[in-house]
């Protein structure tokens, strides 16, 4: 996809998102081996009151921007961490520094963690405590725990440890859509791709079947434009190009000998949710790497499937909350 997307959408009526913060990373090689000299990385931090000596670090969904983020973690964060930890909510690399790199050779979730790491550095931050996120935030945390080393604990949240074959599809469609129609229907038709993944056959029946209770005219296809809608008037296309783009990138393997070799000398720092009836990354999937590396896994029921990191926000804070418990042992302190 060309800028030529970028300024159509604009022109059509999509919304600027807003600017993020940015702070300067300094040189920064690329795994494609691309270096820029003066990277920058977008972000936003939230520090509670006084002085604390943990920071805990939440990844963005393929959609995600710092205000949902933070949203969603002051209502599934412990209170241990939100009162007494500084909060990094990270974005990804300013669009300075993508300018500079082909279209054909995006940041990896490798390259999003190590700048991710990178940026803690350079605003003086503590080492991480925890990490986390979903999906493509669920990639990212488990690249930046391993890529962090001790202490850091990393949750990941309905993510494999390799981009699985069956999502690499469903992302080529996503791809191809944008590019074949480099128009705002084209980013709503990608967009209509992934909502079909990321929910399940019975929510849907649910809502919208012939037997739902309260459907009133509503349907799939209203649904899907709905959301076509809503992410045209908010994000970035060339940035959610990138993100599944990344999301094909991830291997936690690479390089490392392979993704048992790579995670299981660091298991007693890993923990995994999966969500029965996932449509993108099933559950068995996460079982299956957590317990070929002896990592911790919880299994999430939810009518909601992949979405279900989102939206079961009950579950969420329960597992959250002993991911975290186990990551600080006998607790954050202030200094």
């Amino acid at each position: 996809m060309d800028t030529d997307l970028h300024t159509h959408m604009h022109a059509s009526g999509a919304s600027e998102r807003p600017a993020l913060p940015q702070h300067g990373i300094g040189a920064f090689t690329f795994e494609h081996g691309r270096t820029v000299s003066d990277a920058a990385f977008e972000y936003a931090l939230t520090e509670p009151p006084g002085r604390c000596a943990g920071l805990v670090i939440v990844c963005p969904s393929l959609t995600g921007t710092p205000d949902i983020l933070q949203d969603w973690w002051n209502d599934v964060g412990p209170a241990q961490a939100r009162e007494h930890c500084t909060t990094l909510y990270a974005h990804g690399f300013a669009a300075t520094t993508i300018a500079t790199l082909d279209r054909e050779y995006p940041p990896t979730i490798r390259d999003i963690a190590r700048g991710i790491l990178a940026l803690v550095r350079a605003l003086g931050l503590p080492h991480p405590v925890f990490v986390t996120g979903g999906s493509l935030g669920g990639m990212i945390a488990l690249e930046t725990g391993l890529e962090a080393g001790a202490p850091t604990h990393a949750l990941v949240l309905a993510a494999p440890a390799v981009q699985t074959a069956w999502s690499a599809g469903w992302n080529m469609i996503q791809l191809q859509a944008l590019q074949a129609a480099d128009t705002p229907q084209g980013f709503a038709l990608a967009r209509a791709v992934g909502m079909m993944t990321y929910r399940t056959e019975r929510e849907f029946e649910m809502r919208f079947g012939m037997d739902a209770p309260e459907r009133n005219g509503r349907t799939m296809a209203g649904y899907l434009q709905h959301h076509g809608r809503k992410l045209i008037s908010r994000f970035d296309p060339l940035e959610y190009e990138r993100r599944v783009r990344a999301m094909d990138s991830h291997d936690v393997g690479r390089g490392r000998g392979g993704w048992r070799a790579a995670m299981t000398p660091h298991a007693d720092r890993l923990s995994a949710v999966g969500v029965v009836g996932d449509a993108l990354y099933s559950a068995d999937i996460i079982e299956e790497w957590t317990g070929a590396v002896g990592a911790a896994y919880t299994a999430v029921r939810s009518v909601h499937g992949h979405d279900a990191f989102l939206l079961e926000r009950e579950q969420m804070r329960l597992v959250i909350g002993a991911a975290f418990a186990r990551a600080i042992g006998p607790g954050v302190s202030r200094t």
